[in-house]
């Protein structure tokens, strides 16, 4: 069987709310040195496309002009059936699961046929809770005594790795579900847990993550997420038919 290696063509690079020009012009950089063309800013501090494209240089103009701005991170991630994000701060609510390294054999299957999106926060604080909420798992990268590196740097890092691993022979995955797919899903899900009384007021947040990071380590297909919403649909029809007078919602 021939090797499977990643398809960096479909990996994209998203920064978040990043501070300096200067760094997007050196992640331009990066992304053309490793094969990556999609090169996504959410929100950047502040904008000056001279000091991005002179810290790109020629050679990588094409990337840093072809960039994609938004300001809502959720919309960036439309596109996007596996997204990952990096932190350099480990804790008890930040599950951290993979470096690099480890995730890059896994990715070579699923590049084939799915955008995978890295997710690299600011410069002074990295990806916050709420942001990796999105992220279907999160790696960081090994380090001595101080873990922080330049955010061009963590991009280098994680491109690095990526491009050089994930050569041992993997078969092609079938289409994930992209985020919109997923946040559609939710929707319907979090519908039906709110009819039949399953989620307690209380503590309604929780149980909303906990869902979430059960369902994101599924990697669900798009097909798969469709017969989920389906049941869904389903559910919430009988649910509606059966209800008593005067209850039907």
């Amino acid at each position: 069987m021939p090797e499977l290696i990643i398809n960096m063509e479909n990996i994209a690079v998203i920064l978040v709310s990043p501070r300096y020009p200067e760094n997007i012009g050196a992640a331009a950089r990066a992304c053309k040195n490793f094969g990556v063309k999609d090169l996504v800013v959410v929100a950047p501090e502040r904008w000056d496309e001279e000091a991005i494209l002179k810290m790109a240089t020629h050679e990588a103009a094409d990337i840093a002009r072809n960039l994609r701005v938004f300001e809502d991170l959720r919309e960036a991630l439309e596109p996007y059936a596996y997204i990952v994000g990096t932190t350099a701060r480990l804790g008890r609510h930040r599950r951290v699961f993979e470096t690099p390294r480890k995730i890059a054999p896994h990715l070579a299957g699923l590049s084939q046929k799915n955008k995978v999106a890295f997710l690299f926060g600011p410069e002074h604080r990295g990806l916050s809770n709420a942001e990796l909420f999105y992220c279907h798992t999160a790696i960081t990268i090994p380090t001595a005594e101080f873990p922080s590196l330049n955010l061009a740097q963590a991009v280098v890092v994680v491109l690095y790795e990526l491009f050089t691993s994930g050569r041992s022979p993997r078969l092609p995955q079938s289409r994930l579900a992209t985020f919109a797919e997923t946040e559609a899903m939710y929707r319907h899900l979090e519908e039906l847990f709110d009819r039949i009384g399953f989620i307690p007021k209380d503590t309604r947040q929780v149980y909303l993550t906990n869902i979430r990071r059960f369902m994101g380590r599924l990697e669900l297909t798009a097909q798969e997420v469709q017969i989920i919403r389906g049941f869904c649909r389903q559910m919430l029809w009988a649910l509606n038919k059966t209800a008593p007078e005067g209850k039907t919602q």
